[in-house]
C-alpha cells in the first residue's frame, strides 16, 4: 500500500522529500482499504444494504468487460440494483493496492489489480481504480473503472 500527499509548494525542500516518502500503512490508508474491500464484499453479497455502507449512488461506473464485448457506463446505483438481481455467485479480490490520498485529506484513489470468479471459476481479471471521497468523516465510493481481460491458463491455475 501506498499513500502520497501532494507536497505544499510553500514548504521547504526538506519536508517535501519527507513527504514523498510513502508509509507503508496509516490508518488513513487502512480506512480507504476497509471501504474498498467492504465495497467488493457488499458485491460478493449482492446487498444495497450493503452497498449503501461503502458507497455513493450517483457515483460512475466505468466497466470495461474483456473483449469482444462492449465497455458499460452506469451509475454506481444502476449497477446495484443490477448486481442485486444476480444469482450467479459473484467473488472479486483485489491485492496490492496503491492508494493516493489529496492534501486536502477529502478525496482517495486506490489502483489496484483484480480477479472475478463466477460460481467459483475465474472468470476475468485486470485491475481496478477506485475514487473515494470523505463524506461527513467516512470514506465512500463515489466512482468505480476497470479494464479487464480474459485470464491465462496460468492465471486459472494460480487462482484456483
Amino acid at each position: 500500500m501506498m499513500m502520497f500527499h501532494q507536497p505544499s509548494p510553500h514548504r521547504h525542500h526538506h519536508q517535501q522529500q519527507q513527504e514523498q516518502q510513502p508509509p507503508s500503512s496509516s490508518p488513513e490508508v487502512d480506512a480507504i482499504i476497509a471501504v474498498t474491500n467492504g465495497f467488493l464484499r457488499a458485491l460478493s453479497a449482492k446487498s444495497p444494504v450493503e452497498f449503501d455502507k461503502y458507497c455513493i449512488h450517483a457515483g460512475g461506473m466505468s466497466l470495461w468487460p474483456p473483449a469482444p464485448l462492449t465497455p458499460r457506463f452506469c451509475t454506481i446505483g444502476v449497477f446495484v440494483q443490477h448486481i442485486s438481481k444476480v444469482e450467479d455467485e459473484i467473488d472479486e479480490r483485489i491485492w496490492d493496492p496503491e492508494v493516493k490520498v489529496s492534501e486536502l485529506g477529502d478525496l482517495a484513489a486506490v489502483w489496484a489489480p483484480f480477479r472475478a470468479k463466477v460460481n467459483g471459476v475465474l472468470d476475468h481479471v485486470g485491475v481496478e481504480l477506485f475514487v473515494l471521497h470523505k463524506l461527513e468523516g467516512r470514506w465512500k465510493v463515489t466512482g468505480l473503472a476497470d479494464s479487464c481481460r480474459w485470464p491465462t491458463e496460468e492465471e486459472r491455475e494460480l487462482f484456483l
